[in-house]
């Protein structure tokens, strides 16, 4: 089984500072650090880093090729912050095959001022137009979308939550239904074939202190999203205990059939959500992790601070999905922060560091019968563990070697920890750590932003966000982010051998951040998505290393399993070696392909920027076979060429000359 890798950043105080390079052998765990405050990106007083580049030239693709995968260009927008924590339901998927996408979108220079909801439609077979204009005649973003029977429903955050409808997904005019006045950043839902509609979202004001507040907010409608109830609390959320803990984007929702679920959770309280198994008339709750100090705390007045404790809780991105068995699945990233109230904030020290994407799933049971992820000291096998840190050790309840040793209790079953993948293929997972006044993106760990998608036979695709050992920017010394795919089929079985969505010549300079997923797979097809940038940082954060802004792409992708393969074998490269000759050439370029056995490829050139210049198909035979491509209209400079076959690339570069 693969352990879990912490690795725990080593921080320098004020202006003096050293670097350090983190090396891991699987399973090894890095210790703790020391504990500094997050500095301003623009202060003066940074630490100087040193850094072993890392080559960014296209290569071959070197992952096992599971099942393929389609993808598509599906908006490109100026605002890049696509969510303050977890997102979901940016994706709606109907059984025919139909998909529609949202994402907040801009087309110029001030993203903050005319941002809106973007969407894209998918027929079938395509995708429509990339959108020029947003859906709402006002400033809005955050958009949510779902499937209602044939209709469709999105809400976005303007003033307070607008809600929108039309009759035919894909078709006609926006109608806006309604206009809630306090809930913000909302999600939707549609239950019971799209009869029920639900939607939550949370309002933020200032407490009688003047320290920022929230509260959260539940609408429903009965009749397909033409009328909506009044926002209340969401049922079994305990006004008192979570005052001023559910904040923007900490939650989203499943459905399936006649249940529906929401999924709550942040850095400073448990993780739990709360489901209807009759379309919204009642709820229940089900707690899946704990907060160490109980969801009540009061950063200001309790006698926690950075020098007494630092605590393990989920990074704030998270995913549930509901299969048709009712049986519940919840994916979230791990993180590890320090409070510090006498800054004046709740938590502003943290590990960005901490590496995990931890899966629970609703049949999980512990050893006290009950499904929740027990608090440290109530499992027996917590004496193996070091119980040092923090008061009486209980902030380990999330430590990443325990959920690994709770996993393996479990058999993997219901409980399970992936991320870290091994880009190099050495059995270590190697980064250079950043310098300590720069955290890219806020609170996330390594690997975050998980999105779940289960078919109608339980098998499971787990798109999630991380840190790429084998790509980094030569220009700001910092590594890129790609999107990768882990998947557990209806038996049980995990395939940790991750599908890498950026590792072809097309996504060399994506940096991936966040994934997400529909949570409803239908007729084997599973559809995820994420955003793209060739710069990192989000410049609406003023954290963006590069000082620039760029057009996001919105890309979606659909993945096409052959179940058998995922329990029978890897799927064969057919090109045991490609090269090209002349190099520089002028006005023909060969391909020399020699493969193992016949194959359809497709063959691509780029240029420099990444543009598609030129693309032919071939057929080839077992053996020697050179295909001559017609350069002569190619200006001269550096191109790059791809073969891909059987669901394997090679990438080349040549000069035309």
């Amino acid at each position: 089984m693969k352990k879990v890798l912490l690795l725990s950043l080593i921080l320098a105080i004020g202006s003096t500072g050293f670097a350090q390079r983190v090396t891991l052998k699987k399973g090894e765990i890095a210790k703790q650090g020391v504990l500094t405050k997050i500095q301003d990106p623009k202060d003066d007083n940074t630490v100087e880093m040193s850094f072993e580049q890392v080559p960014t030239t296209p290569k071959a693709a070197t992952h096992r090729i599971a099942r393929g995968f389609e993808d598509f260009e599906t908006m490109q927008t100026r605002y890049d912050k696509q969510s303050n924590g977890s997102i979901g339901n940016r994706i709606a998927v109907w059984p025919d095959g139909t998909v529609s996408v949202v994402a907040t979108w801009s087309s110029d220079d001030s993203p903050y001022n005319t941002r809106g909801a973007g969407y894209n439609y998918y027929n079938g077979s395509e995708f429509g137009e990339m959108p020029s204009a947003r859906i709402e005649a006002i400033k809005s973003g955050w958009p949510s979308i779902c499937a209602a029977g044939d209709a469709e429903i999105m809400a976005s955050h303007a003033t307070g939550t607008n809600i929108y409808r039309r009759e035919k997904k894909g078709e006609g005019e926006w109608e806006l239904i309604t206009n809630f006045e306090k809930p913000q950043w909302p999600r939707v839902c549609a239950s019971g074939n799209g009869q029920y509609v639900h939607m939550v979202g949370t309002e933020s004001y200032s407490d009688d202190q003047g320290n920022s507040a929230y509260h959260n907010w539940y609408s429903r409608s009965t009749d397909g999203g033409l009328t909506w109830s009044e926002p209340v609390t969401p049922p079994e959320v305990d006004e008192a205990l979570y005052y001023n803990n559910i904040g923007a984007d900490d939650y989203v929702m499943a459905s399936n059939g006649d249940n529906i679920a929401i999924l709550f959770g942040g850095m400073t309280y448990e993780m739990f959500y709360i489901i209807s198994h009759d379309n919204g008339e009642t709820w229940e709750k089900q707690v899946v992790t704990h907060f160490p100090y109980g969801s009540g705390l009061d950063w200001y007045q309790d006698e926690i601070t950075s020098e007494t404790d630092s605590i393990w809780s989920n990074d704030n991105s998270h995913s549930i999905a509901i299969d048709n068995n009712g049986t519940v699945h919840v994916a979230f990233g791990l993180t590890r922060f320090a409070p510090a109230p006498e800054s004046g904030f709740g938590y502003i020290t943290y590990w960005p560091y901490t590496d995990a994407i931890v899966y629970w799933n609703s049949e999980y049971v512990n050893e006290k019968g009950g499904h929740d992820i027990l608090r440290f000291g109530d499992w027996s096998g917590d004496s193996q563990f070091d119980n040092t840190n923090g008061i009486g050790g209980v902030s380990n309840t999330l430590m990443d070697e325990r959920l690994a040793a709770l996993a393996e209790a479990d058999g993997e079953q219901h409980l399970h920890l992936f991320g870290w993948p091994d880009e190099t293929g050495d059995g270590m997972v190697d980064y250079t750590e950043y310098w300590d006044g720069h955290f890219t993106y806020v609170n996330y760990g390594i690997s975050t932003t998980p999105g779940i998608s289960i078919d109608e036979n339980g098998n499971m695709a787990i798109i999630y966000s991380c840190l790429d050992e084998g790509r980094a920017d030569q220009t700001s010394n910092f590594y890129y982010r790609s999107a990768y795919v882990t998947y557990r089929d209806s038996e049980g079985t995990w395939f940790d051998d991750y599908d890498h969505l950026s590792s072809d010549f097309m996504h060399m300079m994506d940096e991936v951040y966040p994934t997400f997923a529909c949570s409803n797979a239908y007729d084997g097809s599973f559809w995820v998505g994420y955003s793209a940038d060739n710069e990192l940082g989000l410049v609406l954060d003023d954290d963006d290393p590069q000082g620039g802004e760029t057009d996001n792409v919105i890309w979606a992708v659909k993945l096409t399993p052959d179940m058998q393969g995922w329990n029978v074998s890897e799927a064969v490269n057919p090109m045991t070696n490609v090269r090209v000759y002349p190099n520089p050439a002028q006005d023909v370029l060969n391909v020399e392909i020699n493969a193992s056995q016949a194959s359809e490829t497709n063959i691509a050139v780029y240029n420099i920027t990444g543009q598609k210049v030129m693309e032919e198909n071939r057929t080839i035979s077992a053996g020697i076979n050179s295909p001559s491509l017609n350069i002569s209209n190619l200006n001269s400079g550096i191109y790059f060429v791809t073969v891909k076959a059987n669901g394997f690339e090679n990438t080349i570069k040549f000069v035309v000359k």
